[in-house]
């Protein structure tokens, strides 16, 4: 380290030039960041269930709709038919609109009186094919069914379709349902967070860096480290190639948090040699303070990163690449922390001192160090006790935990985006799909027949809205060429023959297109569509796992899927996330702790802190109903890879000071009056920094902000509380000085 501390004030100037043209190289690719919303992108491109929903797809064309809602107490009134009819010939306009559905029978006819309210209703009752899907059951709202083109324009089309609506029907209160609306809405409101987290949390760090050390050095330097890791993180983005992801849009906040931890320390350490050693020059003073910390703040630096990769295994794409983005930007925060801050200080004159000698004068931080450290010098035992019937109390909500993947979810109540999703499930059978697909000679009447009893018994399930498919159709069809008195009325024709007949008539009369969305060209393959009416990740998960016993094991009905089957699937691969990412970063961090001081047990004691912290984590969230979403997934590797530095700076400084009394309660005493000092700071500064998360649009968002403070916080004590009482109590022989005698 005395060569290392050397190098650095010697090529000081070389090194702050160096890191300012590094930093501004990667501020150029920025302009050229992209955002992605869809949460289908966050799921492996491989996984069989987005291979499947390709596939069908592909055969069937799109299943995600984009639906208008008009809701009136009576929606068949000449004035709303004729805003339905001008919607829809509005937005039929659009270019990337593929096709629009909406109701029959509103349409004028020149020849022909128009239908009245009730001849309408009748009409529409007698066609299941229309009923519930596109018009609502008790007629307070109908629907505008619009498929996308799929040329990656969807957040352009779908603002296309919002000014068109405006424009025809600037009064009318119209809603915006279907996942193409959400997505957009993400899009839209991705950036914004982004415009609210970084001003707002950089002016929070500037002011907490003010509070706490009152130097203008002690605000500038650690916070210009923090700007240049994000810089370079988020540079990152479009370099490699990747978008911003919902989930991605935290990582500016998590760098503004984590990145300065290690520059807060430096100075610190800088302020408390500058006032106990007069006359120590700049350079000595930086020099100095990368010998009696470098050791430790490369180690926590270290197992931060670690904890950030654990992520890298996750099964969500935007968790994985969060986990390099971020270990990029706290890597390039530690270096810069290492170096440019030391080599700023090397430059800088040595300013007065501000941390008072005088006991009767002491800050309220110091204080409380002393508080703490004589109730721990005399009271460990009760703390241990305290702690552990504490956890044990507060863990139990785990068994309350649950696992969400909800976009809806994403909003709080009242939000245009519920409202619009409430009003899809309760009026036109629920955005969420299911898709079987059914290979073999479709039009055998033996086929139909099965494909008409599993869709009758699938439409039996609780959650079912609609369900549709070929035999639906031919059955409808039996009705408009069958009196209802005779044999074949409402069922599937016997003969073959028969079947194609009737799908003759219907092609000549009626939808192609649409048929082509039931069977495909050849009459091999044709599909079930299944509508879900709750976008709850409970619900979907219970409905798809209905419908595959249903299904059998017929492998005729083998490929299901649909955004039902791959948001049930997401639930599952979140769960695994992170308990993978969880134990991961529990054994490497564990392990690097190990290695820094040579012990075992020192990788079992890094974990107790870390492991209370996690249990009343996951507790609290099953207390609360907070659920683990594709954002709260990621919270463990955080936690862990930020939480173990406290442990290390705190065990790196008592050992130094059992080394010089031998004695545990003053090592204790002293090691919270000095790195406790720079502990503090740092773990304020990582709940500040995520103090902004409150201000985001995204309620996930939110929770992992108050989340993610409250478990830094339970790290804090445990660093601070629980730490110290165990080497109290139970004076472990890696702390101990070799030379000393028990």
């Amino acid at each position: 380290m005395e060569r290392f501390a050397s190098f650095v004030i010697r090529f000081r100037w070389s090194i702050i030039i160096f890191f300012i043209l590094f930093t501004a190289l990667f501020a150029i690719p920025l302009k050229d960041t992209e955002i992605d919303s869809d949460v289908q992108n966050m799921l492996p491109p491989d996984m069989i269930e987005q291979v499947q929903l390709k596939e069908i797809e592909k055969e069937f064309g799109g299943m995600e709709m984009a639906i208008l809602m008009l809701t009136a107490p009576d929606v068949l009134t000449e004035k709303m038919r004729e805003n339905i009819l001008n919607i829809f010939h509005a937005v039929s306009a659009i270019k990337g609109v593929q096709r629009a559905h909406v109701m029959p029978g509103i349409e004028p006819d020149p020849l022909e009186d128009p239908p009245t309210s009730e001849e309408l209703k009748k009409e529409l009752r007698a066609n299941p094919m229309v009923y519930g899907r596109l018009v609502a059951k008790d007629f307070t709202a109908a629907a505008i069914v619009i498929q996308l083109g799929n040329d990656g324009n969807e957040y352009a089309i779908t603002e296309q379709i919002r000014a068109a609506v405006k424009k025809v029907v600037p009064n009318e209160k119209v809603y915006f349902g279907g996942l193409p609306f959400i997505r957009a809405s993400i899009s839209k409101d991705v950036p914004h967070d982004m415009m609210i987290f970084l001003p707002v949390g950089l002016l929070i760090m500037l002011i907490f860096l003010f509070i706490s050390f009152r130097q203008l050095r002690g605000v500038l330097l650690p916070f210009s480290v923090v700007v240049m890791a994000i810089i370079i993180s988020m540079g990152l983005v479009p370099l490699l190639g990747w978008k911003m992801m919902t989930v991605t849009v935290i990582l500016p906040v998590i760098l503004l948090a984590v990145a300065n931890n290690y520059g807060i320390h430096l100075i610190s350490r800088y302020q408390l040699d500058n006032m106990r050693e007069k006359g120590l020059t700049n350079k000595e003073l930086a020099k100095k303070g990368i010998l009696s910390l470098g050791t430790p703040v490369i180690f926590t630096g270290i197992t931060t990163i670690a904890g950030m990769l654990c992520l890298v295994i996750h099964i969500l794409i935007p968790a994985s690449q969060m986990g390099w983005l971020a270990a990029a930007g706290i890597f390039y925060a530690l270096t810069a922390s290492l170096l440019f801050i030391p080599a700023m200080l090397a430059v800088l004159p040595v300013p007065p001192p501000i941390i008072r000698k005088n006991p009767k004068k002491r800050y309220i931080l110091e204080r409380i160090l002393l508080i703490i450290s004589h109730f721990e010098a005399y009271h460990p035992r009760k703390i241990l006790w305290v702690a552990t019937i504490g956890t044990l109390l507060v863990a139990s909500g785990i068994l309350f935990l649950k696992v969400d993947s909800n976009l809806v979810n994403y909003y709080p109540k009242g939000h245009d985006v519920r409202e619009s999703a409430t009003i899809v499930d309760q009026k036109f059978g629920g955005a969420q799909i299911i898709s079987i697909k059914v290979e073999g000679d479709i039009l055998s009447p033996e086929l139909l027949k099965k494909i008409d009893t599993i869709e009758q018994k699938i439409a039996t399930l609780p959650h079912v809205g609609n369900t549709i498919s070929l035999a639906q159709l031919v059955r409808l069809m039996t009705t408009g060429f069958t009196k209802k008195s005779e044999e074949g009325y409402n069922k599937i024709p016997s003969e073959k023959k028969v079947v194609e007949w009737y799908i003759t008539q219907y092609s000549k009369m009626g939808d192609v297109e649409q048929l082509r969305t039931l069977v495909n060209s050849s009459f091999s393959a044709a599909q079930i569509t299944v509508q879900i009416t709750s976008t709850s990740s409970d619900v979907l998960r219970s409905v798809v796992k209905q419908v595959r016993e249903i299904l059998g094991d017929d492998p005729r009905f083998a490929t299901m899927t649909g955004s039902a089957v791959v948001f049930s699937s997401l639930i599952d691969k979140v769960v695994w996330g992170q308990i993978a990412s969880l134990i991961l970063s529990l054994l490497v961090v564990s392990m690097l702790v190990g290695l820094l001081f040579k012990s075992f047990i020192a990788s079992l004691m890094s974990l107790i802190p870390l492991s209370i912290s996690m249990l009343l984590l996951f507790g609290i969230m099953g207390y609360t109903g907070i659920p683990l979403d594709i954002v709260t997934a990621m919270l463990s590797s955080i936690i862990i890879g930020v939480g173990v530095d406290y442990t290390i700076h705190f065990l790196w400084k008592y050992k130094e000071e059992l080394a010089k009394s031998g004695l545990p309660r003053k090592a204790v005493d002293e090691t919270l009056h000095t790195v406790g000092r720079g502990i503090i700071f740092n773990a304020f500064s990582v709940m500040i920094g995520f103090i902004v998360l409150f201000f985001s649009v995204f309620l996930p968002i939110r929770f992992f902000g108050f989340l993610i403070i409250l478990s830094i916080g339970m790290s804090l004590i445990g660093a601070m509380v629980i730490l110290p009482a165990l080497v109290v109590v139970f004076r472990p022989k890696f702390l101990e000085p070799k030379n000393h005698s028990e």
